[in-house]
C-alpha cells in the first residue's frame, strides 16, 4: 500500500512567485503592444491565444472533460472579473509606467486579506497581516501618491486591483470542484467572447513579429493562470498574497530592461519592504524579526 506524499510547504509559495514572473512578463509584452496597436485588439487576442494555448495542452488528454464544469455560474463570474481586470490594467499601462502601474494594481492582496475572511471564512494570522501591511507599505513607496500619479488615469490599476481579488477569491473557492484546466479553458474563452466585438471593431494590421509577440503573451497568460491556480490548492489565500508581490520585483527589473526605467532609491526601498513582507511568512528568522516587531506594536500602542 503506498500513500501520497504530501506537498512541501512552499510549494504554494514558489508557484506563486512562477505566476508573478508570468504576469510580469505579460504586462510587459502589453505595454510595449500597446504603443503601436489598439488596446481592445491586443487584450483580445491575448485571450484567444490563451484559449487555444490551454485546449492545445489540456484536450488531447482530457476530451470531453476539459469543458466539464461542476459550476458554470462561478466560471462566468470568474472569467467576468479576469476580463474586466485585464481591460482595466492594460489602459493603466498605455497611461502610466510599468513599475508604478503594478503597484497600484497590488493593493489587491490587500484586499484579498480584507476580504477572505468575509467570503471563504479565512482567519488570517498576525503574521500574514504582518506580511500584507509590509507590501502595501511598499506599494505607497512605490507607487508614492504624491508624486504625480493622482490623475484620472489611476483609477485603471485600482479597478484591475479589485478585480483580480475578486478573481482569486473565487479561484479559492472552486479549488476542490474544478480541474484547473477547466477552469483557466473557461476563463480565456469567456474573455474573449466578450471581447470579440471590440476586438474586431479596433482590428488594424499587424506586423509578424508583433503577432507572433501577442500570441506568445497569450501562452504565458495561460501558464500564469494554471500555475495560480495550483498555488491556491496548496496555500490559502491570505498566506499566498504577500508572494505575489513579487511581481512588482519582476516588473521593475523588465521595465529597466524592455523601456529604459529603472527604478530610483525610493523604489528600490519599497520593493525590499515588499520583500521582507514575502519572507516573513517562508523564513523563520525573519518570522522571529517580524513577531519582534508585531510585539514592539502592542507596547507602543496606547492602552
Amino acid at each position: 500500500m503506498t500513500t501520497e506524499k504530501p506537498a512541501p510547504a512552499w510549494l504554494g509559495s514558489a508557484l506563486m512567485c512562477g505566476a508573478s514572473l508570468c504576469f510580469a512578463l505579460l504586462d510587459t509584452g502589453t505595454k510595449y503592444l500597446a504603443a503601436h496597436y489598439p488596446l481592445m485588439q491586443i487584450v483580445w487576442v491575448r485571450y484567444m491565444a490563451q484559449t487555444l494555448g490551454v485546449a492545445l495542452i489540456f484536450a488531447p488528454r482530457m476530451g470531453r472533460q476539459l469543458l466539464n464544469a461542476h459550476r458554470y455560474g462561478i466560471q462566468l463570474f470568474r472569467g467576468l472579473c479576469l476580463c474586466c481586470g485585464s481591460v482595466f490594467v492594460i489602459n493603466g499601462l498605455a497611461r502610466l509606467p510599468l513599475a508604478e502601474t503594478t503597484a497600484i494594481v497590488f493593493l489587491g492582496p490587500v484586499l484579498i486579506t480584507l476580504l477572505s475572511g468575509l467570503l471563504l471564512k479565512e482567519k488570517a494570522r498576525a503574521m500574514d497581516w504582518l506580511a500584507v501591511s509590509s507590501g502595501f507599505i511598499g506599494v505607497l513607496i512605490i507607487a508614492r501618491p504624491g508624486g504625480g500619479l493622482l490623475t484620472w488615469a489611476i483609477l485603471f490599476p485600482l479597478g484591475s486591483a479589485l478585480c483580480n481579488a475578486l478573481y482569486q477569491l473565487v479561484t479559492r473557492s472552486v479549488r476542490a470542484s474544478e480541474h484547473a484546466a477547466t477552469s483557466n479553458f473557461y476563463t480565456g474563452l469567456i474573455g474573449a467572447l466578450v471581447l470579440t466585438p471590440w476586438g474586431v471593431h479596433a482590428w488594424a494590421p499587424m506586423q509578424a513579429l508583433d503577432v507572433m509577440l501577442l500570441l506568445g503573451i497569450g501562452g504565458i497568460a495561460s501558464v500564469g493562470h494554471l500555475t495560480i491556480t495550483y498555488a491556491l490548492q496548496h496555500a490559502p489565500a491570505t498566506t499566498l498574497g504577500a508572494y505575489s508581490y513579487s511581481q512588482i520585483l519582476w516588473a521593475t527589473l523588465l521595465g529597466g530592461l524592455v523601456f529604459g526605467s529603472l527604478p530610483d532609491t525610493m523604489a528600490w526601498l519599497g520593493i525590499l519592504v515588499i520583500a521582507f513582507g514575502g519572507l516573513v511568512l517562508s523564513v523563520p528568522q525573519v518570522q522571529k524579526i517580524g513577531a519582534a516587531l508585531l510585539r514592539l506594536g502592542r507596547r507602543a500602542a496606547p492602552p
